[in-house]
């Protein structure tokens, strides 16, 4: 079978240099897998998966991202954001260098380090009306990686998305932006949630957070500011400790919050606890970012 043809009939076969983005959900490990799949279990040279780690992802999550790779024998990147520096001799001080640094599960930030420095670097916190968190921190990142791999721009980037999420698809399938080639081979193979949760009942191995019928609601950065409300509050009864980090960065601030519509982070926290439960509070639904599942 010619590479055209297999292409044609498989989403999940790369005929060209691509980055896998892995999330280091169920739905970015389960479309890592079909494509593993689709080439008798070894990816082509030119082909990377990258996970960039905030700092502030579930421990589950990193331990399940070294599973990944360890079970199915492939090479994952780690990647974290290291932060950026005045070029040299530009006397323009807007002109600035950007750096990531590739880590791994023993060496990958748990504390926020990460998170915290593009915060510094900013100089403001980011928002739902300014997500630049994720451009920073897991976008860019991986782009300056892949540069250094000498990619050429724009890359072909294979994306996470299900054919249950159309409008999150929408926005991105089949588009160039900020250097990449976006592409979801799930959306493209018409695969849903269902079919994820199916896939896991079957692995000898599995995401060690609570499972919605193939997902997860504490996926990515562990209280996301664009999580619904409800969603942190009851992440938080049952790991209070997440959230200090959180409450730490808005104090430091002094100006602003993550989410105004939510309160601070410090409220949720006083909200989250057994005395707090006495109230109830009408739910947003949460914001979707690029991080995927």
């Amino acid at each position: 079978m010619s590479v055209a043809t297999e292409r044609k009939f498989n989403p999940y076969f790369i005929n060209e240099p691509a980055a896998i983005s892995f999330s280091g959900g169920r739905t970015s490990a389960y479309m890592l897998y079909k494509i593993l799949e689709a080439h008798d279990g070894k990816l082509p040279d030119d082909v990377r998966v990258t996970f960039a780690n905030t700092g502030k992802e579930m421990p589950e999550t990193l331990d399940f991202v070294q599973a990944c790779s360890d079970h199915w024998g492939v090479d994952i990147v780690w990647l974290e954001y290291a932060g950026r520096s005045l070029k040299p001799k530009e006397e323009k001080k807007s002109v600035y260098e950007y750096s990531y640094k590739v880590v791994n599960h023993k060496t990958a930030s748990r504390n926020g380090e990460p998170f915290t420095r593009v915060i510094q670097d900013v100089g403001m916190l980011p928002d739902p009306r300014h997500r630049w968190c994720t451009g920073q921190l897991k976008i860019n990142t991986m782009k300056r990686y892949l540069i250094d791999e000498n990619f050429d721009l724009p890359f072909l980037c294979l994306i996470g998305l299900r054919a249950d999420e159309p409008m999150r698809v929408a926005k991105i399938h089949g588009k160039i932006k900020e250097g990449q080639e976006n592409y979801c081979p799930m959306y493209v193979s018409g695969e849903s949630k269902q079919d994820v949760f199916e896939f896991w009942e079957t692995q000898n191995f599995d995401l060690n957070l609570p499972n919605n019928k193939g997902v997860t609601d504490w996926g990515n950065c562990d209280l996301c500011f664009l999580k619904s409300k409800s969603k942190k509050l009851s992440i938080m009864r049952e790991r209070p400790d997440l959230a200090q980090w959180w409450v730490d960065i808005e104090k430091k601030d002094k100006v602003d919050v993550f989410n105004r519509s939510h309160g601070s982070y410090e409220q949720m926290q006083i909200i989250a606890t057994d005395q707090g439960q006495l109230f109830d509070f009408d739910d947003d639904p949460s914001i979707p970012c690029f991080c995927g599942d």
